[in-house]
């Protein structure tokens, strides 16, 4: 999926019916905060990386349903830990665009090119990373480079926020 943003609106494009490249969404800039950040969420996109600012334990939060612990094995794999039985397929769907989003910008896995990419976010702690998908309220995604951790880097952690679930 891909945003593009103009003066006056935002559209979101992605593939529809299997044809690439078609408008999924569009709403005014002024409804962003609003429209977009809901589309978003009831269709679990993946747009972008935000820092995340809840530094919290992220298994006690709100809503908390499992996490996705990944590692690098000439490619990034990955098993649910710990994963509620309330978990939805959407969830999972969105999962795996996170896991996409890393084989397309981290194809050699927890590198430096990996490290240099969050160079640019805060550290929550000793080399770790907490950011999430933009506008999103159902993923929070722990990076772990300390050690030159190759073994499981990353952790993609998933909540419930009830207001959109199907």
């Amino acid at each position: 999926m891909k945003l593009i943003q103009t003066e006056n609106c935002s559209i979101v494009y992605g593939t529809f019916q299997g044809k690439e490249n078609q408008e999924l969404f569009r709403c005014p800039r002024a409804l962003d905060n609003v429209d977009l950040k809901q589309y978003i969420n009831e269709n679990r996109c993946f747009l972008g990386i935000e820092a995340d600012d809840v530094h919290d334990d992220l298994h006690n939060l709100p809503g908390y349903l499992g996490y996705y612990r990944l590692y690098f094995s000439g490619g990034w794999c990955g098993r649910w830990m710990y994963a509620d039985k309330g978990m939805s397929r959407l969830d999972c769907a969105g999962v795996d665009g996170i896991v996409e989003w890393l084989s397309v910008n981290f194809p050699k896995g927890c590198n430096y090119s990996m490290r240099e990419f969050l160079s640019q976010y805060p550290s929550c702690s000793n080399n770790r990373y907490l950011l999430k998908p933009l506008m999103s309220e159902h993923y929070k995604i722990m990076f772990d480079t300390k050690y030159g951790n190759e073994d499981y880097p990353v952790r993609i952690y998933v909540y419930d926020r009830g207001k959109d679930r199907k």
